[in-house]
């Protein structure tokens, strides 16, 4: 495990992000051609919806595993988890009386329902009712705390079982496109908020486009070989369901950014080799929903061919792997340029000439017309084809000319 001044910040993913996003905002059309008049009354969006109370008691059975009506899987919510104190603080705010915020729900199929918003609060209650954790931190009822639910007396039982959780639910109906091709799905996702913080172009991707192709990224994401590389702890036994507080605490995990450094690769790769253009963001965006669904076999040679190019940069750069030289920081246009080169040619040699490789990427870093295009700012499809075009000439490195 690296020490935490290597790792990748918070900070850095911000960035990292907004670097991947349009100069335009995502708003691709051009301003002066449309009458604000005519597109104030074209835009406005069909959302369906009513607003429902949920009382505590059905929330338990609709959340129960196995069964449920109400879906509080992961699959378009970001990693974060509260800790016990703070579901222990709803529920104290339950027996308190005290309003909650709503939640939103999403119709995906008449009464079958996602959460948008609100998986947190969901899953401290179903959690709580489930006796899987016991109140701690409380500030009005101190003497509960240590208690589960099966621990409490029969009168505060039946009083949290008639609470009631407000819920504003967006209907079937509102799944139908726009007419002019505005995805309203896509704008609930991108614009309602999840624990009052807006949904990141990964987490956006992880909603909007779940499948086989958004599985393969996250099974890769914790990989053993990625983990080690990219400073995020290693998987353990049940983190899905009960992430360590230090996997948590992993900005790339948390933010799901593992998973977008999968992405990455796949899709500049196919950017590259079939000559497509546009943002960053739009390139991650429309191969996600080119291939959400990507075939079993296909899945098996991407893993296959990903660990395979990610592991044998390991044996060729060791603990430098991904790493600049002066600072010992992970670098993200190096890990592009590396990975994409690879993938695209599978030399087969790489690991019997590492000296040479190892030695004309310390010449290219002291170069500075080089190291700009190995690890500079430049974050356009053209900047990332020509760092690919110069990573293949550095792992090319050392070999025959006959080769």
């Amino acid at each position: 495990m690296t020490d935490s001044a290597d790792r990748v910040s918070e900070d850095e993913v911000e960035r990292w992000f907004e670097e991947d996003s349009p100069s335009s905002g995502g708003v691709e059309q051009d301003a002066d051609k449309d009458d604000p008049a005519e597109k104030y009354a074209r835009s406005q969006l069909r959302v369906v919806r009513e607003t429902k109370d949920y009382q505590l008691d059905y929330l338990r059975h609709a959340l129960e595993p196995g069964r449920e009506s109400i879906d509080i899987s992961p699959a378009y919510q970001r990693r974060l988890r509260w800790p016990n104190k703070k579901k222990s603080l709803l529920i104290e705010s339950f027996l308190l009386n005290i309003p909650v915020p709503p939640i939103y729900l999403y119709e995906r199929d008449y009464n079958s329902y996602e959460v948008i918003d609100g998986r947190q609060r969901l899953d401290a209650i179903s959690s709580f009712m489930a006796n899987d954790f016991a109140l701690s931190g409380l500030e009005y009822w101190p003497e509960l705390n240590r208690k589960r639910f099966r621990d409490l007396p029969t009168v505060l039982k039946n009083g949290l079982l008639r609470r009631s959780l407000p819920a504003v639910v967006l209907l079937a109906e509102t799944q139908r496109s726009d007419e002019d091709g505005l995805d309203v799905r896509r704008v609930l996702f991108d614009r309602l908020n999840t624990g009052g913080i807006k949904l990141n172009p990964q987490e956006l991707r992880n909603a909007l486009y779940p499948g086989s192709l958004n599985d393969l990224l996250i099974r890769l994401s914790r990989s053993d070989a990625f983990s080690a590389t990219w400073g995020i702890p290693s998987r353990t036994p049940n983190e899905d369901r009960e992430p360590p507080q230090e996997l948590l605490d992993n900005p790339l995990y948390a933010s799901l950014a593992d998973a977008e450094l999968v992405l990455r690769v796949f899709a500049l790769r196919d950017a590259i080799a079939t000559g497509k253009r546009g943002s960053l963001r739009r390139i991650l965006d429309s191969y996600m929903s080119a291939n959400s669904d990507v075939s079993e076999e296909r899945a098996g040679d991407y893993e296959r061919s990903f660990l395979d190019c990610l592991g044998r940069l390991i044996v060729v750069f060791g603990d430098d792997t991904f790493r600049l030289p002066t600072t010992s920081r992970l670098s993200r246009p190096l890990y592009d340029a590396l990975m994409i080169a690879l993938m695209l040619d599978e030399m087969e040699d790489i690991e019997y000439r590492a000296a040479s490789i190892r030695e004309a990427l310390a010449l290219a870093f002291a170069e500075p017309d080089e190291y700009e295009i190995l690890v500079g700012r430049g974050n356009t499809i053209d900047a990332i084809k020509d760092r690919v075009e110069l990573a293949s000439h550095i792992l090319n490195s050392g070999r025959k000319l006959d080769d």
